[in-house]
């Protein structure tokens, strides 16, 4: 696999593997890691919030404005 970065991010990526004692390979295998871990526990946390929106009964962003219009309707 091959990585395109700027010459800003590789000069950065340069520098803080420097600073570490590390490869640029190393710190960069290490970001990738870190951002698909943050990834995945957002999409655990995203799937969690649909159940719970599901099991407890939670209107959808249409159903809510369904109700306000029908709302409006009748008191008019």
């Amino acid at each position: 696999m091959t990585l395109h970065l700027t010459p800003a991010q590789e000069q950065r990526l340069q520098q803080l593997a420097a600073d570490s004692h590390r490869t640029p390979d190393e710190l960069a295998q290490e970001a990738v890691d870190g951002y698909l871990n943050h990834l995945e526990a957002l999409a655990a946390e995203v799937q969690e919030g649909e159940a719970s929106a599901e099991r407890d009964g939670w209107l959808t962003h249409e159903e809510v404005f369904e109700r306000l219009h029908k709302r409006i309707k009748k008191a008019a």
